[in-house]
């Protein structure tokens, strides 16, 4: 049987699992934290209530565990983070958690190595790295954690910033799929300039398939506009880069002590023909946006952000239902099967490469952290309202065979909304020693359920918000933290 990104227990002549090799690298880690020196981090998370995988496939108030394990060693020029998570919530389907591993999985959090050249980095590894601007509803790159391999590039002095990412999306085994759909890969680059403590700068985005790692994407420092169109063409031969999105943006932001302000806008799709064709067909803008503020008051820090998207932003592109799967997602489809047999939904928040809640929404984000409460320092309480429409970010325009005509943002008669309230309240018992109480509460109005298109050839759900369909949001976390340094 083959496994894929994880260990897997050999056996001996009489079917026993071997547990050598599994005790043997956790021998590895402990002696390496002792040689070196190394932050050596175990975190436990005792939860009750599952409030994302819950809000997509029905709430139900269970308790789980989570384990995770970090080493980091840093210097001036090197950064080294190993993060390995082992959890027994049964969001994943695993053959072995339950025979091998008491009910438990393993999971990656940022395991990641960095070289410091200044003023150059290059960093690579399988972990999650964030957008320019600072906030939860950034758009190009997710602040959600997805483990994703990666290559990055970084340049940055006291005027210019220039960053090329590569992220490998999907690489899947074969059960019969299209190269397009099995391989698919993504370049992220940017360019900002540095005026005091303002910044300014261009952002982008090149979705490809049928490949997992692209060359020219990530090393030309050309916007990938022009390495499409120009490979695409042929000089005098088409090179092979293959079915290709390309997403674009700017951003701009402010920060000094005690105070922060961005804009961001992404562009997926805008429609020229509203200035060259005015009297012919209107495509749809697939367009998003994002703004926010913190600042320091005399009671803490305040924070606020909003987000949006029109439909069909990050989705794939197609006419007649030929699907071609470079939507700005990790994975083609948002639906898999467990053990027992039974389709679970990824909940797009881990989905989404970008913006986290993808097309067709609008959302509200207020953040106050206190001074100190009780002396008691970190703690961050937050509200947040979120409107969203029928979405799909695996299938070319949903329902639709073909684009529609015009803009469309939150037109469904039905809505589905979500209003969460967020409490983090740290305690430091010692140095080493940290407890974080986290808690989630709120209510979801006409919950988004999957409906099957009969039409539609591409043969991927949408997900359409269901009248009446409401259900609580709950989770409860208390996380015990302990940090050893040598």
């Amino acid at each position: 049987m083959e496994t894929s990104g994880m260990i897997m227990p050999k056996h001996d002549s009489h079917g026993k699992p071997i547990r050598k090799i599994g005790s043997i690298s956790w021998i590895f880690l402990l002696v390496s934290a002792f040689s070196y020196a190394l932050t050596f981090n175990v975190a436990t998370s005792f939860k009750l209530g599952d409030s994302l995988f819950g809000l997509y496939n029905g709430y139900s108030a269970t308790t789980s565990t989570e384990v995770r394990f970090l080493i980091v060693h840093r210097t001036a020029n090197l950064d080294f983070n190993i993060s390995v998570l082992a959890k027994n919530d049964r969001h994943y389907s695993d053959p072995f958690m339950d025979s091998y591993y008491a009910g438990f999985y393993f999971d990656f959090g940022n395991n990641y190595v960095t070289f410091n050249l200044n003023p150059l980095c290059v960093t690579l590894g399988k972990g999650q790295r964030g957008d320019l601007v600072d906030s939860p509803y950034s758009l190009f790159v997710s602040p959600t954690h997805l483990p994703r391999n990666f290559i990055e590039l970084k340049y940055e002095d006291e005027r210019f910033i220039y960053i090329s990412r590569w992220t490998e999306l999907t690489n899947l085994k074969s059960d019969g799929l299209p190269a397009q759909e099995r391989f698919r890969g993504a370049n992220f680059k940017s360019y900002a300039l540095k005026v005091g403590n303002f910044r300014f700068g261009y952002e982008e985005v090149n979705v490809y398939v049928g490949k997992a790692f692209n060359f020219e994407f990530f090393a030309n420092p050309a916007p990938g506009f022009f390495i499409q169109y120009v490979n695409d063409a042929g000089r005098p031969y088409a090179e092979g880069i293959g079915e290709s999105n390309f997403i674009m943006g700017f951003f701009a932001d402010y920060k000094v002590q005690g105070f922060y302000a961005y804009s961001q806008l992404l562009i997926d799709d805008i429609n020229m023909n509203r200035f060259l064709k005015p009297n012919e067909f209107q495509n749809p803008d697939k367009i998003a946006w994002s703004l926010g503020t913190r600042f320091d008051t005399i009671y803490g820090r305040l924070a606020f952000y909003h987000a949006g998207a029109t439909k069909y932003t990050f989705q794939p592109s197609g006419e007649f239902g030929n699907n071609k799967f470079y939507g700005y997602t990790v994975y083609t489809d948002f639906r898999y099967k467990q053990q027992d047999g039974k389709d679970t939904i990824l909940p797009l928040e881990l989905l989404y490469m970008g913006y986290k809640y993808g097309e067709n929404n609008v959302a509200f984000n207020l953040e106050y952290e206190p001074e100190s409460m009780f002396g008691i320092r970190g703690a961050k309480f937050g509200v947040e309202y979120v409107l969203l429409g029928e979405r799909s970010p695996v299938n070319a325009w949903g329902e639709y065979s073909n684009p529609p005509a015009g803009t469309h943002l939150l037109s469904e008669p039905t809505l589905e909304r979500r209003l969460i309230l967020s409490a983090l309240i740290p305690c430091k018992v010692f140095n080493w020693l940290t407890l974080k109480l986290t808690t989630q509460l709120g209510y979801v109005w006409n919950r988004s359920v999957p409906v099957n298109v009969e039409n539609d050839q591409t043969k991927r759900p949408i997900l359409r918000p269901e009248p009446g369909n409401n259900a609580p949001i709950f989770l409860l976390s208390l996380m015990i933290d302990m940090s050893l340094n040598w």
